[in-house]
């Protein structure tokens, strides 16, 4: 293509979306904090086991809220930046585990409300105390446990 319709081409776009939409293509391109957030959720998902992966599968469609929303509650609520956003049954309730520092909050995956926050640093019984409950409830599955009734 001649140089001089390649200016011509250009000058004819600039003129349609003007320097504001070009600025905003350009934007829109580059990677920003929610797309590193997404791409980070992603490696995390793909360094868990298989068996963690399916689990989170089964999970995710139950779930109310984003794990982009519940890093953006429990970052607010911490004041600090997330390193890790997981899906997880605990105990029956379905979370979002969140990693912020020595901190593990506890994220509604249902409402989107914080239901406690772990200090990982101290672990042991006295982190064990009552915990609410989520409100979104899924049965456990033990290893090996099946659901054929011998049969």
């Amino acid at each position: 293509m001649k140089p001089s319709v390649k200016v011509s081409l250009i000058a004819a776009v600039v003129a349609t979306i003007g320097i504001g939409g070009i600025a905003k293509m350009v934007s829109a391109s580059s990677p920003n904090t929610s797309s590193m957030a997404v791409a980070q959720e992603k490696v995390a998902l793909s360094e868990s086991s298989t068996d963690e992966a399916g689990e989170i599968a089964k999970l995710q469609p139950l779930a109310k809220i984003s794990a982009s929303q519940a890093r953006q509650t429990a970052e607010a609520a911490i004041g600090n930046k997330a390193s890790n956003v997981q899906l997880e049954n605990e105990d029956g309730n379905l979370v979002y585990a969140i990693n912020i520092g020595q901190n593990e909050v506890k994220v509604d995956a249902g409402n989107g409300k914080i239901l406690y926050t772990d200090n990982t640093a101290k672990e042991g019984a006295e982190s064990e105390g009552f915990r609410p409950r989520s409100s979104i409830q899924v049965a456990e599955v033990e290893e090996g446990e099946t659901n054929d009734d011998g049969k």
